[in-house]
């Protein structure tokens, strides 16, 4: 078996075992009250993600993103601005679907929507993004922490099934 069908498959089953997860806790949560994003970023622990992050590209421009809590940890307000583009959203937990649901738009009109999940480690976000002109495009972020001052997010491609690509089309490294 291939590399890319080995990886595909292992995906399938983390996500398997982590839905199944997910239900359990739920359901043992279900009376004593629901789940509240913040308890699953500590579970899962993700905490690391919130800040302010600074991160400089290849061609030497600036990117600052931050990622904050906001109503009593039930939403992660988040937002990004390199140079003249900026954009701001919500990450939060849809208790009817069992997903973390990001949603977003630019200055220049466009929109993103997606879903947070875990791999592993790293803190996984795969969007849809529709530009202000209309054309759809898919992609994923994958967020990892370097250390305690420092995160590495990776972009990839991402096929309509939400499968990435091998190879990621750019990193960045970010700094508090």
């Amino acid at each position: 078996m291939n590399r890319s069908k080995t990886a595909k498959i292992h995906t399938v089953l983390r996500k398997t075992i982590l839905a199944g997860a997910a239900v359990v806790v739920i359901l043992t949560v279900g009376a004593g009250g629901q789940q509240s994003l913040g308890e699953m970023v500590t579970m899962g622990g993700f905490e690391w993600l919130i800040g302010d992050w600074m991160a400089t590209t290849d061609q030497g421009g600036e990117i600052h993103s931050f990622y904050r809590w906001g109503l009593n940890k039930n939403v992660i307000t988040m937002g990004f601005k390199m140079g003249e583009f900026e954009g701001r959203g919500m990450i939060y937990y849809d208790p009817a679907e069992f997903k973390v649901v990001q949603v977003g738009i630019d200055n220049r009109g466009g929109i993103a929507k997606g879903v947070w999940d875990a791999d592993g480690e790293k803190a996984v976000a795969r969007l849809e993004y529709t530009p202000g002109e209309g054309e759809k495009r898919r992609m994923a972020s994958v967020h990892s922490k370097v250390d305690a001052e420092t995160m590495k997010v990776e972009f990839y491609e991402m096929d309509s099934d939400g499968w990435l690509s091998d190879e990621p089309r750019g990193t960045l490294e970010y700094k508090r």
